[in-house]
C-alpha cells in the first residue's frame, strides 16, 4: 500500500507529475523507523539509546523507513540550483535526504545536465546534447521531496558521557531555520521540510520547542507550513525520555 501520494501519474515527459506528498503520512514513516531502532536496542539492552545516534547515523534510518514503503531515496544530493556557475561537485550544497516516488528513480540533475551541454558546444554532439530530456526512469527536482534533517537533544553525548547540552536553544532555532532558507532559496525545489528530530526529557519540551521553533520561522517571514509532529517515549541512558519529529514543511 502506497502511503505517499503522487498524482498526475499521467504526464507524457517523465510518467510522473508534479508530485503530491503527504507530510503526514512522510514523518509517520520517520517515527515508525526510530521506534524499531529504539526496541532493538531496549533488546539488546544496549548502554546507549537512540538518543546517541548522530545526524549522519540517522540519515541511513530515515532512508530505509522511507523505502521499505517502496519509494526510493538518494542521500547528500546536490542541490539543483547553485549560486556559484555550475560549480564542481565539491563545492554544492548538499541535501540530506531525497525522496522520489518509486525505488529505482534517478534524479535529473540540471547542473550535471548543463556540464555535459558545455562539453559538447561546438564538436558533432552538440546538437544531441542540446535535445537531451530526462528519461522515463528519471523525475526531475521539482517532482521530488527534498529534506534536510536536524538531531538535537537536551540531554547529548559527548566522547560517549551523556550530559546537559547548554546549547540546545541556539542549536534549535539556528539550524532548522538555516535549512529552511536554503530549500526555500532553490527554485528547482518546490516540494521540501526540515525535519527536527528533539531529544527531551518531557514529552510536553518536544511539542512546545518545536511549535515555538515554526513561529519563529514564521516571524522570519520564511515559507513554512504548519508542523506535523509525532512523539513516542525511549529508552533513558542519559536523561532523554521522549523523543519528537518535527516535519516543517515549504509553503507552496
Amino acid at each position: 500500500m502506497s502511503h505517499i501520494c503522487i498524482e498526475n501519474a499521467s504526464s507524457p515527459n517523465f510518467g510522473y507529475g508534479d508530485g503530491v506528498w503527504n507530510p503526514i503520512e512522510i514523518i509517520l514513516h520517520f517515527r515508525d523507523q526510530l521506534v524499531i531502532v529504539d526496541q532493538h536496542l531496549r533488546e539488546q539492552h544496549a548502554y546507549t539509546g537512540v538518543d546517541s545516534y548522530s545526524e549522519v547515523q540517522l540519515h541511513p534510518l530515515f532512508s530505509q523507513g522511507v523505502a521499505d514503503f517502496a519509494h526510493g531515496t538518494h542521500r547528500e544530493v546536490g542541490y539543483p540550483t547553485s549560486p556559484r556557475d555550475r560549480p564542481n561537485n565539491a563545492q554544492r550544497q548538499r541535501c540530506d535526504l531525497v525522496l522520489t516516488p518509486a525505488q529505482g528513480q534517478a534524479l535529473f540533475d540540471p547542473i550535471d545536465e548543463q556540464r555535459t551541454q558545455d562539453r559538447a558546444a561546438g564538436t558533432l554532439f552538440e546538437t544531441i546534447a542540446l535535445d537531451r530530456q530526462p528519461s522515463t526512469n528519471e523525475i526531475l527536482p521539482t517532482q521530488s521531496y527534498w529534506i534536510e534533517i536536524k538531531a538535537i537533544a537536551q540531554y547529548r553525548y559527548v566522547d560517549g558521557v551523556p550530559g546537559p547540552n547548554s546549547s540546545y536553544t541556539s542549536e534549535l532555532l539556528t539550524g532548522p531555520r538555516a535549512d529552511v532558507i536554503k530549500l526555500a532559496s532553490d527554485p528547482k525545489i518546490r516540494h521540501g521540510a526540515s525535519l527536527v528530530v528533539l531529544f527531551t526529557e518531557e514529552k510536553a519540551a518536544g511539542y512546545h520547542d518545536i511549535t515555538a521553533l515554526s513561529q519563529s520561522l514564521v516571524d522570519l517571514d520564511l515559507p513554512i507550513s504548519v508542523p506535523e509532529i509525532e512523539s513516542f517515549a525511549i529508552s533513558n541512558h542519559a536523561g532523554n525520555e521522549w523523543c519528537t519529529l518535527g516535519l516543517i514543511p515549504l509553503r507552496l
